[in-house]
């Protein structure tokens, strides 16, 4: 199924600072073209960086009206249903989201100093976060406008997300905790959306966030054929650690912890040099033999895939 079509294919305006550290110095880095529709496949996007800070963002970005029609069925990429069966399936196969959710969750209580336990949980995907948070002994609030996540988020938790972009969240009590995992490089104006943030956390609560990493080695290496961070048009925001520190401080946060996360599925090397049987399996038992101390040494070097950053409201 296709869900977006060129007819929605609106650019935003023309971005004149960074939407991180907003610095005026920016340039051009590069180009990357809208992914889902053939139809749509002359839709060019351009990835500019801050000279400052080093974050990157799309200019001009796509409209929100372009996103909404977008996320109204998934923020993960994805372009059908899927049940929470193959969900849970792929994460026997290779632990990940469940891994990050529980992970950060414990992170953020042990770091919540608030006496809040009430938890914010903003793109709440398949709802595993949610679930993670609820084990950690908080209420929760969940988020996430994509109807094939929220069905399973259902299915997993046995209630259902508002069905809201977080813009038009309105906010009506504080939280100890707020989790954004893989959700403010989606976000068109990420300053107000931290701002929100604040807004919402009591004094002493916890900022739980993920990002992917502009730093990282594969962007160095794949540069616009990445697609870890660089996924347009749904990406429109590439922050660096140092991007997302200013951004976070700037809010009135004191950044406490950041660590960087490197998890690559055991068999992407042998698809992309497109082995099998036998061949296959001995690259993929390397690549999973190799991936703890090659990960070690990307994150020694500021290299890692994603950046987590927790931060408290001052």
């Amino acid at each position: 199924m296709t869900y977006a079509s060129a007819a929605s294919g609106i650019y935003g305006d023309i971005l004149r600072e960074c939407v991180a550290c907003r610095a005026e110095k920016i340039r051009y880095w590069g180009q990357k073209n809208f992914h889902y529709t053939e139809s749509a496949k002359h839709k060019e996007f351009h990835i500019y960086r801050c000279e400052s800070c080093g974050t990157g963002f799309l200019n001009r970005p796509p409209h929100v009206q372009w996103l909404q029609s977008i996320y109204q069925y998934s923020g993960q990429a994805l372009t059908q249903a899927i049940t929470l069966e193959d969900v849970l399936a792929r994460e026997d196969a290779f632990p990940n989201c469940k891994v990050d959710a529980e992970r950060m969750s414990q992170q953020a209580n042990g770091l919540n100093n608030s006496g809040n336990d009430r938890a914010l949980d903003i793109g709440s995907g398949f709802g595993f976060y949610t679930q993670a948070l609820r084990k950690a002994g908080y209420r929760t609030v969940s988020i996430n406008p994509g109807q094939y996540e929220n069905e399973v988020f259902r299915n997993l938790n046995g209630d259902e997300p508002l069905a809201v972009m977080f813009e038009d969240y309105p906010p009506s009590e504080q939280f100890g905790v707020v989790m954004m995992s893989q959700v403010l490089e989606h976000l068109l104006e990420p300053d107000q959306a931290i701002s929100k943030v604040s807004r919402l956390l009591a004094s002493g609560g916890v900022l739980a966030c993920a990002v992917p990493n502009y730093d990282s080695f594969l962007v160095k290496l794949l540069g616009t054929r990445d697609n870890a961070c660089l996924w347009v048009p749904e990406h429109v925001n590439y922050f660096t650690e140092n991007g997302l520190r200013t951004l976070v401080e700037r809010n009135g946060f004191r950044v406490v912890k950041v660590e960087q996360i490197t998890r690559i599925p055991f068999n992407a090397l042998s698809k992309r040099l497109r082995l099998k049987g036998r061949p296959a399996a001995v690259v993929d038992g390397w690549v999973k033999f190799l991936q703890a101390p090659f990960a070690k040494l990307m994150h020694h070097f500021g290299l890692g895939i994603y950046i987590n950053l927790y931060a408290v409201k001052e």
